[in-house]
């Protein structure tokens, strides 16, 4: 999938992005009062990435030791865990999370966002086939364009009043995230998957895995803001984190024993 002469590049960056992660995480527990920056009702949503961030870290560990070793199927996985430290670190460094370890933040966006475009400029579609039993495309499609929905009216119920008083809201990275990239990138994937196109097959398992890590992640987020930050209890939020999580996660194994690589 990857030409073995951009592979060294991208375990390097790989590497650096996951140990940088882990180091971050780190400061994290030892910094007194690390995410005083954060607005007190998102602070709960930084403990819960940095819960998700570090084993995704250790995975993406894991993943390029073995791709080393000829695993070239793993690469949908590593670049699966990549997107995911782009939008998560993307989220702390344009938030202004604000704290000793923010050069690390800075670091791993730089070091994920670099591999993931390599990756992009090297990856060789082609080399995916179906495999006996075909991929559920159009289950994932329609997962996907469900999600695009639900998500497109949440944030623009969030940010059409904002607009009208003019006045920003706290933690509004995750607004331009998801509206100018992330969203777009996942309904594209569900157009894609629909048709039944290869690029979407190359896309469908990174796509399942980032929305699955991020949808953990605010699913545990709403928890702790209710167990440990004495905050209400939010049955419909958790339902549709829930959904947003759980149903791509669902979705990968799949998708997974559906393809397979070709020398």
């Amino acid at each position: 999938m990857i030409p073995a002469a951009t592979a060294p590049t991208l375990y390097r960056l790989a590497d650096a992005a996951a140990i940088l992660t882990l180091a971050a995480i780190g400061a994290a527990l030892i910094l007194p009062d690390a995410y005083a920056a954060v607005p007190d009702h998102l602070r709960p949503g930084a403990w819960s990435q940095d819960t998700i961030s570090a084993p995704a870290a250790l995975a993406l560990l894991a993943v390029n030791a073995r791709i080393r070793g000829g695993w070239a199927k793993g690469w949908l996985i590593w670049a699966g865990l990549m997107g995911y430290l782009v939008y998560a670190y993307g989220l702390y460094a344009f938030d202004r999370v604000m704290n000793p370890a923010y050069p690390l933040y800075l670091a791993i966006l730089s070091l994920s966002a670099f591999a993931a475009f390599r990756f992009l400029r090297a990856v060789e579609p082609g080399a995916l086939r179906t495999g006996p039993r075909p991929p559920p495309r159009r289950a994932v499609a329609g997962l996907f364009g469900l999600l695009v929905i639900l998500f497109g009216l949440l944030w623009m119920a969030q940010l059409l009043p904002a607009m009208a008083a003019r006045s920003p809201l706290p933690g509004q990275t995750i607004f331009v995230l998801d509206l100018a990239f992330a969203l777009p990138l996942v309904a594209l994937t569900a157009g894609l998957l629909w048709r039944a196109d290869p690029v979407g097959d190359l896309l469908a398992i990174p796509m399942l895995m980032k929305v699955a890590v991020l949808g953990v992640s605010v699913f545990l987020g709403t928890l702790y803001t209710w167990a440990l930050f004495d905050g209400p209890f939010l049955p419909l939020d958790l339902a549709l984190y829930a959904l947003m999580g759980f149903g791509p996660a669902a979705l990968i194994w799949p998708v997974w024993r559906g393809l397979r690589v070709i020398a």
